[in-house]
């Protein structure tokens, strides 16, 4: 059966700091102005001596050239061996067919090396990172994410779950990146409201939840979604994330969820779509979900 861990990656810290030396951080704020942790400032300082490195230049030139894909982007480093980026398996296909700028996993391995960033800058701040760790452990502690998503899908799990928490750079995106054995959800800190930096995860337990139900059932369900209109995939979407937080976060967590989804997104079929939704998880080989869906939801 699929588990659910929650680990601190550092191939998961390098490509965020890389991000950092970037122009994705201006690229961020252009698309939508907001604070950033301190760690991520912190990062940015630090890292900001390596604005020339091929492995900056290569972001930069597919951030030019609308093609930077941010999943693929952890993918390719999750695939390979920490610390010599040697790939264990295959790269997405913009690494591996000659399409990406440079030579990812190699600018990696450089960029690790020329930067010493684990020895001069990790090494002082390990604390923010294992307490970001710590409150992610706790809120997973227990639930039924997997086994929930397993279900959903119409069958179990064949990757595990890791949660890695990201303090840097995206600070807007959670991202679902494969590996043959792991679905990894790097997950940024819950955003706060208006110009403060994002909270910790323990002050809302609640969006970490639905946020990574959401993001991981989107990716576990595309095949699914892509036979949708958009109305229905937001309905599947928001009821999906409403009853895994019946069992995670408790009914009047649930409950609080759909009323505002339902109001914030105008879905007024939404209490309708949880309670088929219910049903279906509960009638493990009937109908496949999206027929489910097309002919119960109206």
């Amino acid at each position: 059966m699929s588990d659910v861990t929650v680990a601190i990656d550092n191939r998961v810290r390098l490509v965020a700091a890389v991000l950092a030396a970037s122009q994705w951080p201006e690229y961020e704020q252009v698309q939508e102005p907001h604070a950033v942790h301190p760690h991520a400032k912190l990062t940015r300082h630090y890292v900001s001596d390596f604005a020339d490195h091929p492995a900056v230049q290569s972001v930069n030139q597919a951030l030019a050239d609308q093609q930077l894909v941010l999943s693929d982007l952890f993918a390719a480093a999750l695939r390979c061996t920490w610390a010599t980026f040697e790939p264990l398996e295959e790269l997405p296909p913009v690494y591996a067919n000659g399409q990406w700028p440079g030579d990812w996993p190699r600018e990696l391995d450089d960029f690790y090396t020329d930067s010493a960033v684990a020895a001069f800058f990790w090494a002082d701040h390990e604390n923010v990172w294992q307490e970001a760790a710590g409150e992610l452990r706790r809120i997973f502690r227990n639930n039924a994410l997997a086994s929930f998503l397993g279900r959903l899908r119409g069958e179990p799990l064949s990757h595990n779950v890791v949660v890695v928490p990201n303090l840097v750079y995206p600070a807007l995106e959670t991202l679902v990146a494969a590996t043959q054995d792991n679905l990894y959800l790097i997950l940024p800190p819950p955003r706060a409201v208006g110009e403060s930096p994002p909270w910790p995860y323990r002050e809302d337990a609640g969006w970490v939840l639905a946020e990574s139900c959401r993001k991981l059932s989107d990716f576990l369900l595309a095949d699914t979604l892509v036979h949708l209109d958009a109305g229905r995939v937001a309905l599947l979407r928001h009821a999906a994330v409403t009853l895994f937080l019946e069992t995670a976060g408790g009914e009047e967590e649930a409950l609080a969820y759909l009323v505002r989804s339902k109001k914030q997104h105008q879905l007024p079929q939404l209490p309708a779509t949880v309670e088929t939704l219910r049903h279906y998880l509960h009638q493990p080989g009937g109908k496949k979900l999206r027929e489910v869906l097309r002919t119960s939801v109206t």
